[in-house]
């Protein structure tokens, strides 16, 4: 599974206004609920269901929030550039600007580990992280995100 697969034109969000790890959650829930034509309460509540676990803020001012959703549906995903960096409790103690949320079918965990694998080394890369940092438009972001 590749992030061209999961990552639709219409789920990518550039300078999006999250002023909290709860409001970019919820703006992320909202997004994918309408993709998947799902409830966006219980995308939101599955999301901090996870968080509770752990925090899926990775470091560098990244975020890979990430769930299971029912198998009958398709994976998705989501990316907001924040405004402003938000406090996420990351590993690392940084503040989020960068998050990638994204949800796969429970009998897809497999594929689900490889997306998030590559998301994981992509996002860390820091020559591309300065790219989605400076991209001024949802267009240029899923340009770069689309790249192989």
């Amino acid at each position: 599974m590749k992030i061209s697969t999961l990552l639709a034109k219409d789920s990518v969000f550039s300078k999006a206004n999250c002023t909290s790890k709860k409001g970019a959650l919820e703006k992320i829930s909202h997004i994918a609920g309408e993709k998947l034509n799902i409830d966006p309460q219980i995308l939101f509540n599955n999301l901090i269901a996870r968080e509770k676990i752990g925090s899926t803020g990775v470091g560098s001012g990244i975020a890979i929030p990430h769930v299971k959703i029912d198998s009958s549906l398709p994976a998705t995903a989501v990316f907001i550039q924040c405004a402003t960096a938000i406090d996420y409790d990351s590993y690392d103690g940084k503040k989020v600007d960068l998050l990638f949320a994204i949800f796969v079918p429970e009998d897809r965990c497999q594929q689900y580990l490889v997306a998030l694998g590559e998301i994981s080394k992509k996002l860390l890369d820091k020559p591309f992280l300065r790219q989605l940092r400076n991209a001024d438009n949802d267009q240029t972001l899923f340009e770069l995100l689309q790249a192989e």
